[in-house]
């Protein structure tokens, strides 16, 4: 809890510079005229547990006890064995659930629900995180179900009466005070779901819980991008990295997943990618060979910023800029879960502690092959090698072997080479891909990665990667 009390106003503090105006009397009519369909109490209920399923895998670092040590017959056994107490500590119990519970309240209030609908919502979401993402690791606590929504939703009309003058005052500390009352609002505007724009200065829209189609345009732009996602659009991802690892090098594996927001500005020609990494360590030892207890850390905060140079109907031509900053040093390598990843070239500058990783990139390309080359600078690097500085070169180029008709589905060819330039005796590090990619409102692209030479075919076998990608307004 300490540390998404962090992370919340890490997010809240960047949102205190966002201008009183920026939600322009435009916007708002546009947002409103757009808002216009039925809402669903059942099917917003369902994707409210599934943000919630969501947020329990990206935040649980003991991922092997807390969501994958389970079963039919043990979660069976759990929900129909409820116990009183599940020996959470009084703040746990008295101070979270209730908070938690205030904000289930204020979810439904702000998707457009009546009070009453939102008491049913906030009984029924308390019942469902006890009887299914707790209930498969652990038995169901009584005193959870009834203590979540019995003072949540008191809470919860407390918060929504105060925030009501909160949200619309001049004053910089109050507005901050009303997102840390409710951090949902960070992702809700007036029943929408989707983030605030900082190149447009509007409220970047996606209808709640319901897919819907880019334009020809944009939709053009996401099927011409490669790898890391190189051209703007306004998008939501999360994005997933399987290696095996060796015998030799500790064996088990090594997974990755990344938390992606891409913005644009309105001429879609200059972006901004922010990316949140969790990585971590299963069934593995450290480089020192030592067991590393299954689970995930959080990685280095990424920020990058995008501008195409040359756009054309066959080609497109840009640059830009990205710095992986050690985030990680907030959150701590508790468990050298981080640590046992130094091996692993691909992703390094995602998991370093105590490493600024600055990435100037060059990037072109057409519809059927694109190629980027990029510098990545490592600085305070010496607890990953003897050089305060590293300097790797990075090789990249995809190839679009098949795309149907309707441009559903496509088939890709990822090349990738990194040649890490300060390390002594160092070979050239080489990856394939072969991908599947399949489009139609959201785009799910799954493939497989081979470790060619180098350094890193010593350390891993191969790889699997999956990236759900959800387009917005």
């Amino acid at each position: 809890m300490k540390n998404y009390l962090i992370s919340s106003l890490i997010v809240l503090l960047l949102f205190c510079l966002v201008p009183p105006n920026s939600f322009s009397a435009g916007n708002a009519a546009q947002n409103k005229e757009e808002k216009e369909y039925e809402r669903s109490f059942f099917k917003d209920t369902l994707m409210i547990n599934y943000f919630l399923w969501g947020g329990r895998i990206l935040y649980v670092r003991n991922k092997d006890s807390k969501i994958f040590d389970t079963s039919l017959k043990k979660w069976g056994d759990n929900i129909t064995n409820p116990e009183w107490n599940d020996g959470d500590s009084f703040l746990t119990n008295y101070v979270y659930h209730p908070y938690f519970g205030a904000l289930y309240y204020q979810v439904y209030r702000d998707l457009g629900y009546k009070k009453e609908e939102a008491y049913l919502g906030t009984l029924i979401q308390s019942t469902l995180w006890e009887f299914t993402i707790e209930g498969t690791v652990e038995k169901p606590s009584l005193i959870d179900m009834v203590v979540t929504p019995g003072l949540g939703i008191p809470l919860g009309v407390f918060f929504e009466d105060i925030n009501k003058s909160l949200s619309h005052s001049e004053s910089t500390f109050k507005r901050t005070l009303s997102y840390i009352i409710n951090p949902t609002k960070v992702f809700l505007s007036e029943g929408d779901f989707g983030f605030f724009n900082p190149l447009g200065g509007n409220f970047v829209i996606y209808k709640p819980f319901d897919y819907h189609e880019g334009s020809v345009e944009r939709e053009a732009l996401n099927s011409e991008s490669f790898d890391e996602n190189l051209l703007p659009i306004h998008r939501v991802g999360l994005k997933s990295l399987y290696y095996d690892i060796k015998q030799s090098k500790g064996g088990g594996s090594d997974i990755f997943y990344f938390l992606d927001v891409d913005f644009a500005n309105s001429s879609e020609s200059f972006g901004l990618n922010l990316s949140i990494p969790w990585a971590g360590a299963y069934d593995g030892n450290d480089k020192h060979y030592k067991v590393v207890d299954n689970g995930f850390e959080i990685g280095n905060l990424k920020l990058k910023f995008n501008k195409v140079l040359k756009k054309e109907e066959n080609f497109f031509f840009g640059s830009s800029l990205s710095a992986n900053l050690p985030s990680s040093e907030i959150w701590g390598d508790k468990k050298n879960r981080l640590s046992k990843l130094y091996s692993n070239s691909s992703m390094l500058k995602y998991v370093l502690n105590n490493a600024t990783v600055i990435t100037p990139m060059v990037y072109a390309g057409n519809k059927i092959v694109n190629f980027s080359f990029s510098s990545e600078l490592f600085f305070n690097a010496s607890d990953y090698s003897l050089d305060n500085e590293e300097l790797f070169l990075v090789y990249g180029s995809n190839l679009r072997l098949f795309e149907s008709k309707n441009r559903r589905v496509s088939f890709g060819l990822d090349l990738k080479g990194i040649d890490k330039r300060t390390e002594r005796d160092s070979s050239f590090d080489t990856t394939a891909g072969f991908n599947f990619i399949y489009r139609n409102k959201i785009e799910l692209k799954v493939g497989a990665v081979k470790i060619i030479s180098g350094d890193f075919s010593k350390y891993a076998h191969n790889g699997i990667i999956a990236d759900l990608r959800i387009p917005f307004k």
